[in-house]
């Protein structure tokens, strides 16, 4: 039973990988395609591993309704700006030791800045 339950959210995060969220509208949403794998981008919608982002820049760090977030990214304080996003999605866990997102970060600057300009549309 484990694996089949493992095996089934592999698959349900491939299918999200390969689906830009329905409000995708050009090439910066493509550059988010692999963060859709644990989250969500859609207003309203669920939160997945990770929290749903709509909305995300300019809010509160660890402020997403209903998710719980890792003691170390509570501490951080501030909002979530453009440098912010930067120094955290190049490598998480440099940014927030013992944070719950096991990626290992996105060390392109110009992807990095393709999935911000992404984050900034949702509003």
């Amino acid at each position: 039973m484990h694996n089949t339950t493992r095996a089934s959210q592999l698959v349900a995060a491939v299918v999200l990988a390969a689906s830009p969220p329905a409000n995708a509208a050009g090439p910066a949403e493509a550059a988010f395609i692999q963060c859709a794998a644990c989250h969500q981008a859609e207003k309203g919608a669920a939160h997945g591993v990770g929290p749903n982002l709509f909305g995300v820049f300019g809010r509160e760090k660890a402020a997403a309704p209903d998710y719980v977030f890792s003691r170390t990214l509570r501490k951080q304080g501030g909002v979530w700006t453009e440098a912010e996003l930067h120094r955290w999605l190049e490598n998480p866990q440099a940014y927030a030791p013992g944070t719950k997102m096991a990626y290992g970060g996105l060390k392109d600057e110009a992807a990095r800045q393709a999935v911000i300009d992404f984050l900034k549309t949702l509003r």
